[in-house]
């Protein structure tokens, strides 16, 4: 009842985040039960491998859902304040108030893992009988008993990883939100600027040498290592666009836009990182898997692949809403004062193609090496 009388205060816009969380826990589910009909249907004497491997494609959908509701849950005290600050007020501490928030998106998880057990048990036959299609037999496990105990605790990992993310990315600050425009400016550490450049050359390395001996173990260790560089040198180098555009007596578009960019810098460099990495290997492995030396995997890479894509525009657009209020209230001073209009855009403009530029960077990086890790 508790969380019923918090979703009476809520926006369209929050409900319609709680709904999408539904929706792709959905999604993760049925990919679960799937892979759990696929093990019914096979005799016990085979091998477990092919089991295994269908719950490892589970995990990157699971892991985009864990990041949807991390974001979704940080962005809640940013975007509405006032409701945080009701609750502070009222005796709720910043630990239960990240409780609160992770109850939320764990249940909205909840909510869709048992939509999809619904529909399952709906096909199989075991609330109402029906004969499935000979198609579905395979995916629903029809010639097995369905495990109840099994078949919870598979459908419980989605709660449980939405609702520990969301725990997870709250952080004590973001409870009693403060003012974006007042926060100082982070500057990259030297160490920063190492891993960043030293990371991508040891995975190129790595990923280089092993395509030449042929060890696809290897080149996908390569290409990991080089990964996780390059999503540490987005915030380095959108700080270090935010420098240039603010170098040598600039005028007024290109100075807001370089000292706003450099204030993004560490915000928005996590969720731009995510987006050029999974654009990235989601085009390379479109190339890959549809050429012709390579027959087509069916369409649960495309599912999954599309999944990915709406959690991590998710998570990006939310980051954008919240850069954007911030940006409001620095602009608000400038308005009052005259500036125009123009030189604001201007500015927005320069900011946004220099986003775009280091996204587009990393993203082909990215991009080269995860078809050069899968041609090994």
């Amino acid at each position: 009842m508790f969380y019923l009388r918090v979703a009476r205060g809520y926006r369209a816009l929050d409900l319609l985040r709680w709904f999408l969380t539904s929706v792709a826990s959905a999604v993760v589910a049925a990919l679960l039960l799937r892979a759990l009909g696929r093990a019914l249907s096979t005799s016990a004497p085979s091998p477990a491998g092919p089991a295994l491997d269908r719950l490892l494609w589970c995990l990157p959908p699971l892991a985009g859902v864990a990041y949807l509701a991390a974001a979704w849950a940080r962005a809640l005290p940013l975007q509405q304040p006032e409701r945080v600050a009701g609750l502070v007020a009222a005796g709720v501490g910043p630990v239960r108030l990240r409780l609160l928030l992770a109850g939320e998106m764990a249940l909205a998880c909840a909510f869709g893992a048992l939509l999809a057990l619904f529909g399952f048990l709906l096909l199989r036959g075991n609330v109402v009988q029906l004969m499935p299609e000979g198609k579905l037999n395979a995916a629903l496990g029809v010639d097995g008993s369905l495990p109840i105990a099994g078949t919870l605790t598979l459908l419980a990992l989605i709660p449980l990883l939405g609702g520990v993310a969301a725990a997870a990315a709250v952080r004590p600050s973001d409870v009693v939100p403060v003012d974006g425009s007042d926060q100082p400016q982070r500057r990259p550490t030297s160490r920063h600027i190492a891993l960043a450049a030293g990371l991508p050359a040891l995975g190129t390395l790595v990923v280089v040498t092993a395509v030449r001996v042929n060890a696809l173990q290897a080149a996908a260790v390569g290409w990991v290592i080089a990964v996780v560089g390059i999503a540490i040198a987005v915030p380095v180098l959108l700080y270090g666009a935010g420098l240039a555009l603010a170098w040598h007596r600039p005028r007024a578009s290109r100075l807001l836009a370089g000292r706003g960019l450099q204030a993004q810098a560490w915000r928005l460099g996590t969720p731009l990182a995510v987006l050029a990495v999974a654009g990235a290997v989601g085009t390379a492995a479109v190339l890959h898997y549809t050429s012709g030396t390579h027959k087509p995997v069916g369409p649960l890479p495309a599912i999954e692949g599309s999944l990915l894509a709406l959690c991590v525009l998710g998570a990006l657009l939310t980051r954008l809403a919240e850069l954007a209020g911030a940006h409001r209230a620095a602009y608000l001073p400038l308005r009052r004062m005259g500036t125009p209009t123009s030189t604001l855009q201007a500015s927005i403009a320069l900011r946004t193609a220099a986003a775009g530029a280091v996204v587009l960077a990393a993203g082909a990086g990215a991009g080269v090496l995860a078809a050069a890790a899968l041609s090994a």
